[in-house]
């Protein structure tokens, strides 16, 4: 049988491209990680935060709530405690013609922390966030200071009710006088509220649970309750109707005497001066009073008292601030 020439194919196989596509993605995922960990580099070696201008020409350092109490780190490890303010009580927390928070809260806030050496900046938050309350409940901690929003509220008042929920540091300004306030040109029985409408600010001391357990004062069971979340929404609804009256301190109302009569009498809702507000497992309070105690004892707290009518007063926030005696 004959056979035919085998025919064998010498040229070698086309090599596949694939292993080249790897290599050169290999090299392109190495040379990216390399210029990621450049640029991770130089941004850790900037400071995390701006210096920035505010309250008509202090140079601050600005962390998100924006304020700028910042002597040192070594006083506290480095730790930087924020602390919640307000805009919306007289000539101690209020909103400057720049519209910056300003007033003698935050006087008092740089001293103490210069003082003790600690690294402070504020948060405005609304008062609500650091205790809250709701008609006809009880008063219970505001969301802002129980979930660590910051560590510390400025200027609370102790109370019964507060007593069993946070802590305060030593008091620097003195319980609030209370009264009861209403519309101009009209008239109210400060002693026997039966049947009427009362405001309250909401989250205050001055609330409907103080105004029960002021026994001169009859009919407080049978009132209509109403709250609000700042003085002027209170002198609103006195002025519209809404109320009959507000029982409120001083302080909260001082810019609202153009247009409302305040009664005689002096009523008293805490059990101790206003200081700081903290939760219970905190130890801002500590750092506070060390810092507090050395503007005392070198005048510093009375000096910043004395000159807060002078640099925060005015006929709508009023002169004068209740500093404790020292």
């Amino acid at each position: 049988m004959e056979h035919g020439d085998s025919k064998v194919n010498l040229t070698p196989p086309m090599q596949s491209p694939a292993p080249r596509v790897l290599i050169v993605a290999v090299g392109i995922c190495a040379l990216i990680a390399v210029v990621s960990v450049i640029i991770a580099a130089v941004a850790l070696s900037r400071p995390s935060t701006p210096n920035i201008t505010v309250n008509g020409g202090n140079t601050e350092t600005s962390s998100g709530g924006g304020m700028y109490y910042s002597p040192s780190s070594t006083g506290s490890g480095g730790r930087i405690w924020s602390i919640s303010i307000g805009h919306d009580w007289g000539l101690y927390e209020y909103i400057n013609t720049t519209g910056y928070l300003a007033g003698f809260s935050h006087d008092l806030i740089d001293a103490v922390c210069k003082a003790a050496g600690a690294n402070c900046y504020t948060i405005w938050d609304p008062y609500t966030n650091c205790m809250d309350s709701e008609a006809g409940q009880h008063t219970h901690g505001g969301q802002g200071l129980l979930d660590r929003w910051y560590d510390a509220c400025w200027g609370w008042e102790q109370t019964v009710t507060r007593v069993q929920i946070v802590s305060f540091s030593k008091p620097f300004i003195k319980s609030d006088p209370s009264y009861f306030w209403y519309k101009k040109g009209m008239t109210f029985n400060e002693n026997d509220v039966s049947n009427k409408k009362i405001g309250f600010l909401d989250g205050w001391a001055q609330d409907e649970k103080c105004l029960a357990r002021l026994t001169a004062i009859t009919g407080s069971m049978s009132i209509t309750v109403v709250h609000a979340l700042t003085p002027t929404d209170l002198n609103d609804k006195i002025q519209n109707g809404q109320v009959d009256a507000a029982f409120a301190s001083e302080p909260a109302m001082t810019g609202f005497t153009d247009v409302l009569t305040r009664s005689s009498t002096v009523r008293l809702c805490s059990i101790g001066g206003n200081g700081m507000m903290t939760r219970k497992d905190s130890t801002f309070n500590a750092m506070w009073n060390i810092g507090f105690d050395k503007i005392v004892s070198n005048g510093k707290f009375k000096e910043l008292c004395q000159a807060a009518g002078t640099k925060h007063g005015s006929d709508s926030r009023g002169y004068i601030v209740g500093c404790v005696d020292t």
